[in-house]
């Protein structure tokens, strides 16, 4: 084998490696972390349009949490603050996605502000359908059962 011709193959094998794995993960998508991500990031859509309470509302319908009216509250208050504190929203991405079992999912973003970044972190569980909500929403049984956000970005490390 020529000289030139070993670097080809080297070439060919180390694309085919380097490619390999993004083949493997574009296979194992999940359409519940889809759906839910859409979800999540309509909310922080919401969010970077100061319009906070109707996000809340929107992200929260159907769940235990939302009916914490006071929790609820100090949420939306402290999300307002997010700007005067670590400047505009630059952007927000999903950092880690976990399936536990098939009925919970845990998400984590970053809500990447001017001057510090924030850690979000959503918890769903899919409950059994239910006919207490609004006929849009019955197809949509999964529900935030744990929502925080901090700035405790070691934390995202471990």
């Amino acid at each position: 084998m020529s000289r030139k011709s070993a670097t080809t193959a080297g070439l060919l094998l180390a694309v085919f490696f380097c490619r390999a794995p993004a083949a493997r993960a574009q296979g194992t998508s999940d359409p519940d972390i889809e759906n839910l991500d859409r979800k999540v990031k309509q909310f922080f859509e919401g969010l970077t349009n100061d319009d906070a309470q109707a996000a809340f509302q929107q992200l929260l319908a159907g769940s235990l949490l939302a009916k914490q009216t006071e929790a609820v509250k100090a949420l939306v208050e402290k999300a307002r603050e997010l700007k005067a504190k670590y400047g505009e929203v630059r952007n927000f991405e999903q950092i880690a996605a976990k399936r536990i079992g098939k009925d919970v999912v845990l998400l984590r973003y970053l809500y990447q502000c001017e001057h510090f970044p924030v850690a979000w972190h959503l918890i769903f569980y899919r409950t059994p359908a239910r006919g207490d909500l609004p006929e849009e929403d019955e197809g949509d049984t999964w529900r935030v059962i744990v929502l925080r956000f901090d700035t405790d970005l070691e934390a995202l490390a471990k």
